[in-house]
């Protein structure tokens, strides 16, 4: 079985040990710089002393880097959605001249909003293959992909010959003998493999580059899934591997 090599997308990684360092590090900096670090009861005072929205958007920086260490669509849109939160959070704050103050913690939430929002320019650059597998579901996991060749018709504004290099029951990575002449804008295709009882199927472009056009399957009848796992299982057989 062949996984598509991913990049390690380093930049999220930093980021998110950040976003978890974060909020520990703006709690005690706002506490040495406060009256209660010379009171008895210390710390315990000044986090009682802390509102709630405070520890609201302290929370969520910390959900959200806890999410980014996990490198998959669904972790990261929901990372993205914690910090949109905090976004609002300090404009409502903000409307409501709560900013007026020039406390350290109040600086720790200004500068939290601009690295909020270099990192979703960040986030803009890591959200895509290499560093992301497209093909993952949002709550399920991929169906396995085999490094199987088959050949393989692609009808689009013409028909053009290929090999797939991979291939599973939700989609396919097919290297194409020519260039796909007008690829731009290309969202749909259909696939025939003639090896597989001429099996066609309509498919969406996740991916074109360099003559390897990247499917997924949009229209795999009940009948073609069963002719194309019948045609992995033989494959898998005579390679000896295992279906999943």
């Amino acid at each position: 079985m062949g996984e598509e090599q991913l990049k390690r997308p380093t930049g999220m990684y930093l980021m998110a040990i950040l976003f978890i360092l974060a909020p520990l590090g703006n709690l005690l900096i706002s506490f040495v710089s406060s009256e209660y670090v010379n009171s008895q009861s210390g710390f315990v005072s000044f986090a009682q002393s802390v509102s709630n929205l405070d520890w609201m958007w302290l929370g969520l920086l910390l959900l959200t880097g806890v999410l980014l260490l996990r490198a998959h669509k669904a972790t990261w849109t929901l990372a993205i959605g914690t910090l949109m939160l905090v976004l609002f959070i300090n404009l409502y704050r903000w409307g409501n001249g709560e900013f007026s103050d020039s406390g350290l913690l109040v600086h720790g939430q200004l500068f939290m909003s601009c690295l909020i929002t270099a990192f979703v320019l960040l986030l803009a650059f890591y959200f895509r293959f290499p560093y992301l597998d497209r093909r993952a579901q949002w709550l399920f996991p991929a169906a396995s992909r085999y490094d199987f060749r088959t050949p393989v018709n692609v009808v689009a504004q013409d028909i053009f010959d290929g090999v797939t290099e991979s291939i599973s029951v939700s989609g396919a990575r097919v290297r194409l003998q020519r260039d796909l002449e007008g690829s731009q804008g290309l969202r749909f295709v259909d696939v025939i493999f003639p090896d597989i009882r001429n099996m066609k199927v309509k498919s969406r472009v996740v991916e074109y580059r360099d003559n390897v056009l990247r499917l997924k399957f949009k229209e795999l009848t009940e009948r073609d899934r069963l002719y194309l796992q019948d045609w992995l299982r033989s494959q898998i057989e005579t390679n000896g591997e295992k279906l999943s």
